[in-house]
């Protein structure tokens, strides 16, 4: 698999992403035969690397993409003090000064300036490859470089690469702010990728935050601990499973089968202090599945997700509460890391019930496992879910774009740089037609899930 890293948010997560393979590649205590341990790391090093250089480090297969050089430069500084490294030829960078927030430059004028370049590497780097597996695109969607350059990449990979699979990896500003021009960028951005990528899967830099607060007790938090969830998240969805034809195809085939649904989101746990890890109880796989079917559920007025993800699993937790519904689901990937034994095996009925999926899906439900430990964890479980739940932050940057927009808010901006009123209409057109998809989606199914329970009420009373 072959990644490209857009920007500064892209390239930071791409270095931290590296870093999380090679800390898993060097594990003390896998909890697995030499055997078993030296195919994972053999197909560890086929998906991420490529080729060994000076003093036994591995490359990086990977291409680094900016618009100005100091973080670039950072990262490969960052690299070369590890055990793997970057190829100085695999970095695309120019001193422009980057895209000055605003996704129309970076579309038109540094994609202009810097596309040939990109599609002469990835060229180089697949010619490299016996057997690609498709592109993981990291990236922002908050600056100019990441969204803009991003998007207008994306459409060139899909021409000259129309059967490979492109997963896209966006990480989603905090709505409260970061940039003025950021709810335009991300919209423009998203629908972009809508069509075409075949996966795109959405990290929200808020709850990123809070997890690195709430659960890693990190009070002064950074963008380098927030990466570091994501890499986590990443990769305990990307690495080797017990399932070797477990590719980017069948992931993507499992998860976006539809072609109207293809953004998901990975919930994960559990997630502990590294100086605490060692001291932290270990529960069973019931209580880790049980809580992230938590992440799943909505509260009662449908106002906001109960933000499960955020909290430790409660082993106490009993299973028949029903003061929430669920979020429906498309399509839902469970990734299991960790050794089961008899008297802890994995029971995944909760994941596999019939009313969290519509009636049109067939195997909704997918479950992946890999015996080793993964990261020095005893447990750790990743579920890609495709599910109504996404439109909610959506809407958030829809609804603040299109505020702008009325108000005619910064479009000079936009303008100077060839985009046009049509343009900006075509992607809130693109937006609202997936959201409210999503929405007809969730209904429909919420209103199948009343049906079931009022059934199962009825039938308890009898």
């Amino acid at each position: 698999m072959l990644t490209l890293q857009f920007g500064q948010c892209g390239n930071q997560l791409g270095c931290d992403l590296f870093s999380k393979v090679s800390h898993d590649l060097g594990s003390p205590n896998t909890d697995v035969s030499y055997g078993a341990n030296y195919e994972y790391a053999e197909r560890t090093i086929e998906r991420w690397f490529d080729g060994i250089a000076e003093r036994g480090r591995h490359c990086a297969r990977a291409i680094l993409v900016d618009t100005e050089e100091k973080v670039v430069s950072e990262m490969c500084k960052d690299a070369a003090s590890a055990s793997w490294l970057y190829r100085t030829g695999n970095v695309v960078c120019q001193s422009g000064g980057g895209s000055a927030n605003n996704w129309a430059y970076g579309y038109t004028i540094n994609s202009r300036r810097l596309s040939n370049a990109v599609l002469n590497v990835t060229r180089q780097e697949l010619e490299r490859l016996d057997r690609p597996q498709g592109f993981l695109l990291l990236l922002g969607s908050a600056g100019g470089t990441g969204s803009g350059l991003g998007s207008r990449m994306v459409e060139l990979l899909r021409e000259e690469y129309e059967t490979k699979p492109i997963v896209a990896a966006i990480v989603l500003p905090f709505t409260f702010g970061e940039v003025c021009t950021q709810n335009y960028n991300t919209v423009l951005t998203l629908a972009k990728f809508s069509d075409r990528a075949d996966l795109s899967v959405l990290f929200e830099n808020e709850q990123m935050h809070s997890m690195c607060t709430n659960l890693l007790k990190n009070s002064n938090t950074t963008l380098r601990d927030m990466n570091g969830i994501i890499s986590e998240k990443l990769l305990a969805v990307f690495q080797p499973s017990n399932n070797a034809g477990c590719n980017t195809n069948f992931l993507i085939s499992k998860i976006a089968a539809h072609p109207n649904f293809r953004f998901a989101t990975v919930k994960s746990t559990p997630h502990t202090p590294a100086t605490s890890l060692q001291y932290e109880l270990t529960h069973k796989w019931e209580v880790y599945i049980r809580h992230l079917r938590q992440t799943l559920r909505v509260s009662k007025s449908q106002a906001e997700l109960t933000n499960a993800q955020l909290r430790t699993p409660d082993p106490t937790l009993s299973r028949t509460i029903m003061s929430h519904t669920y979020s429906p689901c498309v399509s839902n990937v469970l990734v299991t890391r960790g050794k089961s034994i008899e008297n802890d095996v994995l029971a995944l009925e909760d994941l596999r019930e019939r009313h969290l999926y519509p009636e049109w899906t067939l195997n909704s439900f997918t479950h992946l496992h890999q015996e080793r430990r993964f990261l020095n964890r005893d447990k750790f479980l990743a579920l890609v879910s495709n599910n109504s739940e996404i439109h909610r932050p959506l809407d958030v940057y829809l609804d603040k774009a299109w505020g702008s927009y009325k108000c005619a808010a910064f479009l000079h901006q936009y303008k100077q740089f060839g985009l046009e009123d049509d343009d900006f209409l075509r992607a809130f057109a693109k937006s609202s037609i997936s959201l409210s998809s999503l929405l007809h989606f969730y209904r429909v199914v919420r209103r199948r899930l009343r049906e079931t329970l009022n059934a199962t009420v009825t039938v308890t009373t009898r």
